[in-house]
């Protein structure tokens, strides 16, 4: 007696790992495209949002409060023009609202965030929650007179002095504008 497979078992035990291999091939197939679908809609959801996302700067003053290492108080009048809620957050985790200053040539003058964890500016009113559609909001921030972002030393930043602005809104949305620097009289 042989020992050993029967060509007929043999052909049966290779046609059954055939439709083993074929279904474990079609089960990760099926989830790497359920993933790649997942990621694409995620990916599609964001850019929509960010597509219908708009602040409008409307106004914005500046005065100094005094000369030297004296603190500055911004007013910032802003409209959510879009289709979603904008955060704007003065606390130290994210979502955060994040500014850059830049003076009359356009030259970087600083860039900071609202948390008021460095008191370089500090959010007094309006940045502790949602802008909601359609709403106008004025803030009224503090810039502290002993940092990058001070605009306080009336050589550099004389009145008068143009002073363009660009904000994000925690990467959901951004503005910009220009204020003109003013001594509290």
């Amino acid at each position: 007696m042989r020992k050993g497979l029967t060509p007929v078992i043999a052909m049966i035990l290779l046609l059954m790992m055939t439709v083993a291999a074929a279904g474990a091939s079609f089960y990760w197939l099926l989830g790497l495209q359920g993933e790649l679908q997942g990621g694409t809609q995620q990916f599609q959801e964001q850019t929509f949002e960010r597509m219908t996302s708009d602040v409008q700067w409307m106004s914005a003053s500046f005065e100094r409060n005094g000369t030297g290492d004296d603190n500055g108080t911004l007013m910032l009048t802003i409209m959510n023009t879009g289709t979603t809620k904008i955060p704007i957050n003065n606390g130290t985790t994210s979502p955060k609202v994040q500014w850059t200053l830049y003076d009359s040539e356009q030259d970087f003058i600083c860039t900071s965030d609202w948390s008021n964890t460095a008191d370089i500016v500090i959010c007094n009113s309006g940045c502790t929650s949602e802008l909601a559609l359609k709403e106008v909001r004025t803030i009224n921030l503090t810039v502290d007179g002993n940092n990058s972002c001070s605009l306080n030393s009336t050589t550099t930043y004389p009145d008068d002095t143009l002073i363009y602005v660009d904000i994000s809104f925690s990467g959901k949305t951004t503005t910009s504008g220009t204020f003109r620097v003013d001594t509290d009289d």
